[in-house]
């Protein structure tokens, strides 16, 4: 059986190792401040740790620096003047790997897998499990407070209309509920539920109408429909963790919001063209609620739902795309 060992090793510094060792270090300068899910500055930072421990071997097993047992530390090297301690972690050597086994404690079973109560599948499904999930979190008798709702995979118009129904409710019985994505990041703000008064139609005349895709360079179709784009694609699909994409639309969405009021504007109706980002829907909706909450009849939301197949009457209001309105999101 193999097992990992790390080892110091103490070795002069010379000016390949003095310049080996400035890389190293500026590597990882770059790499602490690279943007969320960007590898490039990571990779290059760990390919010169691997080269310098590689070096710090090929000195050792040529007789001309000791190497010695050692815990690894947080650095892969500590210069000393004129010599510098390297870390080398060697995973492959003889030895007998030391473990315990609680046999009264066994193998956890495996997680029951989940099955539709109506025996539905496809989309009805993935409905009737995230409106469970949203249902178990906002009961009166839900005791297990780490009850979140899981949108990762959602169709776009599930997620708006199944929010919208939680969304409604007695303000005196609102539930803030976690948001968990697939990848295990979740948004760092709770998404509010059973919190407002909504209103089932447009309350009247605004004095500003916009209409908007949420996100850009999505669907072309909308171009000649559309006022502009709420976010930038650019910005919101970059490789980073769900919970910090959900967290950047949300904090966008409440600044523009905030930046649309004022100037004679004191109500304002948005069109919403969406796409199916679950994070950008679930972010831009909690900036909504957010506002909703805050001047409750200040701002309305008329989601559009692409429709496949033409939609019906209803789609003739974006005049040339294909596009149907869901239930206005605005309270009272």
């Amino acid at each position: 059986m193999t097992i990992e060992r790390t080892v110091l090793v103490t070795i002069a510094v010379s000016d390949d190792i003095d310049g080996l060792l400035r890389d190293v270090a500026a590597a990882r300068r770059r790499a602490e401040k690279a943007d969320p899910g960007d590898r490039d500055d990571v990779v290059r930072y760990e390919a010169l740790c691997a080269r310098l421990e590689s070096t710090a071997m090929e000195i050792a097993s040529a007789g001309r620096a000791p190497v010695t047992a050692a815990e690894a530390p947080p650095d892969p090297f500590v210069r000393r003047g004129n010599v510098v301690d390297v870390f080398v972690t060697q995973p492959l050597e003889a030895g007998t790997a030391q473990w315990t086994w609680d046999a009264a404690a066994g193998v956890a079973p495996a997680a029951e897998a989940w099955r539709s109560q109506s025996g539905s599948g496809g989309r009805r499904a993935v409905e009737e499990r995230f409106r469970g999930q949203i249902e178990a979190a906002v009961s009166d008798a839900a005791t297990d407070r780490s009850a979140a709702l899981s949108p990762s995979g959602v169709n776009n118009r599930v997620i708006t209309e199944v929010l919208r129904q939680f969304v409604a409710g007695d303000p005196g019985r609102r539930r803030d509920v976690p948001v968990v994505y697939r990848d295990g990041s979740a948004a760092s703000a709770p998404f509010p539920l059973r919190c407002l008064r909504l209103l089932d139609e447009s309350s009247g005349p605004v004095d500003l109408e916009l209409r908007l895709a949420l996100l850009s360079i999505r669907h072309t179709e909308m171009d000649p429909v559309i006022d502009g784009a709420w976010l930038r694609n650019a910005d919101v699909s970059r490789p980073r963790p769900a919970g910090q994409t959900d967290d950047f639309v949300y904090r966008a969405s409440v600044q523009q919001l905030d930046a649309l009021f004022g100037d004679g504007v004191d109500r304002l109706r948005i069109i919403m063209f969406q796409t199916g980002l679950d994070t950008a829907v679930v972010g831009f909706y909690r900036a909504v609620v957010d506002r909703l909450l805050r001047r409750p009849g200040s701002l309305e939301v008329v989601p559009m739902f692409y429709a496949a197949g033409g939609g019906d009457a209803g789609a003739t209001v974006t005049q040339s795309a294909n596009f149907e309105p869901g239930a206005v999101w605005a309270a009272g």
